[in-house]
C-alpha cells in the first residue's frame, strides 16, 4: 500500500521525462496537508505529481536510465493504542502489496524511529524490478527506498508517508542515497492541516 505509489513512479519513470517538466527551485516550499519540506538539494529535481494529499520529485539518477523520487504523501490511518500497533499497522499494510512477479524483494527491514520528534516507523527496502523499462526497452534494476511511516502529531489518524527511492542497475549503487535520503528527511517538518 505505501511503497506501491513510490515503486509505481520510480519504475515508470523514464528518464527523457525529466528533461520535459521546469526545475524545482531548490529553495522553494513543498506544501502538502500538514507537511513541509525544502525539496531535495541535490541534483535537478521536477515535479511528477502535486496535490494537497501527494508530492512526487523525480531527478535523473548519477547514470543514464538511473532516476531518483521523493515522494511526501498522507493517508487515513485507523485508531491505534499503541506506538506497537502502529507498527503492526504499517509491517502488515507494506506486506499487502500485490504480487504480480514484476518485483522480488531482496532486503526489507522495518522499526519504531522517530522522525523530527514524531511517532514513525523507519524503513529500507530493496528489490529487483525484472522488467523496468527504459529508452531502450526493459531490464532488471534495483529500486531501493529509505522511508518513514509516520503519525501526524496534530492527528494520529492521519499518516504521513515520506520516501526516498533511487531506481538503478546492480552494478551501480547508489552510494549517497543513506545521506542524501537523511538530509531530506531532517527539514520535514509536521504543520497543521
Amino acid at each position: 500500500m505505501f511503497k506501491s505509489l513510490s515503486i509505481l513512479l520510480a519504475s515508470l519513470l523514464i528518464t527523457s521525462c525529466v528533461n520535459i517538466a521546469p526545475l524545482v527551485n531548490p529553495n522553494s516550499i513543498i506544501n502538502i496537508y500538514g507537511v513541509t519540506a525544502q525539496p531535495p538539494q541535490n541534483g535537478n529535481w521536477v515535479v511528477v505529481a502535486a496535490s494537497g494529499y501527494q508530492s512526487s520529485l523525480a531527478s535523473k539518477g548519477v547514470n543514464e536510465n538511473e532516476s531518483l523520487v521523493v515522494n511526501t504523501s498522507i493517508f487515513q490511518l485507523p485508531e491505534l493504542g499503541s506506538e506497537k500497533e502502529f507498527l503492526d499497522y504499517v509491517v502488515k499494510s507494506r506486506a499487502a502489496t500485490p504480487k504480480t512477479g514484476r518485483f522480488e524483494n531482496k532486503q526489507n527491514t522495518e522499526e519504531l524511529s522517530p522522525l523530527n520528534g514524531v511517532v514513525c516507523v523507519k524503513y529500507h527496502s530493496i528489490s529487483e524490478d525484472k522488467n523496468a523499462k527504459i529508452k531502450d526497452g526493459t531490464v532488471s534494476m534495483l529500486l531501493e527506498s529509505i522511508g518513514y511511516n509516520c503519525q501526524h502529531p496534530l492527528n494520529k489518524t492521519v499518516g504521513v508517508n515520506i520516501e526516498y527511492s533511487s531506481r538503478n542497475f546492480e552494478e551501480t549503487p547508489n552510494l549517497s542515497l543513506s545521506n542524501h535520503s537523511a538530509e531530506y528527511f531532517n527539514n520535514i517538518q509536521f504543520t497543521e492541516f
